[in-house]
């Protein structure tokens, strides 16, 4: 009796519009300790048509060494969906402080310019300009290869990942290489 309540109570929360927000579940399994889950909600965060959704895997990016890669590529996804009329785009502007927190991990924040390098929005130029005298040496790297594949330099680069890979639902998430080389083993 109390599973057909309950599921009655749930048919009727949701034909009045009172539908549980999926942004509390993901906020959840993104504090989880098992990383599947947060890969799972990473994913499901990119393809997410919520606002909210890029907050998150900002959050991701900056305070989750083990999915900041993911968080990025999810990131770039967000990114290339805003249209070209929606300015300044949002996705940008969020990535942005996150390569501009001189707070954060080297990685971290190299992975931020590369995902501004990715998104191909040319608002990203001037903060990448900034960022390529930066004192971490990965920081400083990558942001001048996002510069040329945004076509600031005369020399261009390719995107790591091409247009139009990213327009569709994404069922995995490939990890792009590392920003930041691994330290020589002794």
């Amino acid at each position: 009796m109390r599973i057909l309540t309950a599921t009655a109570l749930g048919l009727c929360l949701l034909m009045a519009g009172c539908a549980v927000d999926p942004m509390d579940k993901l906020s959840h399994d993104l504090d989880s300790q098992d990383v599947t889950v947060r890969q799972q909600a990473v994913l499901a965060l990119a393809n997410l048509k919520d606002d909210r959704a890029v907050d998150a895997l900002v959050d991701v990016l900056q305070g989750d060494e083990e999915l900041c890669d993911m968080a990025g590529v999810a990131l770039v996804k967000k990114g290339r969906e805003v249209p070209e009329k929606k300015k300044p785009n949002p996705v940008v502007e969020a990535v942005g402080r996150v390569a501009g927190n001189t707070h954060l991990l080297e990685k971290t924040r190299a992975r931020a310019c590369w995902t501004l390098g990715e998104i191909g929005d040319r608002e990203a130029v001037p903060l990448l300009k900034g960022l390529t005298s930066d004192s971490m040496a990965a920081v400083a790297e990558q942001a001048k290869i996002a510069l040329e594949k945004l076509g600031y330099y005369t020399q261009g680069r390719g995107f790591d990942i091409a247009w139009g890979e990213l327009a569709r639902e994404l069922l995995i998430i490939k990890e792009p290489e590392p920003v930041v080389k691994p330290a020589a083993s002794k």
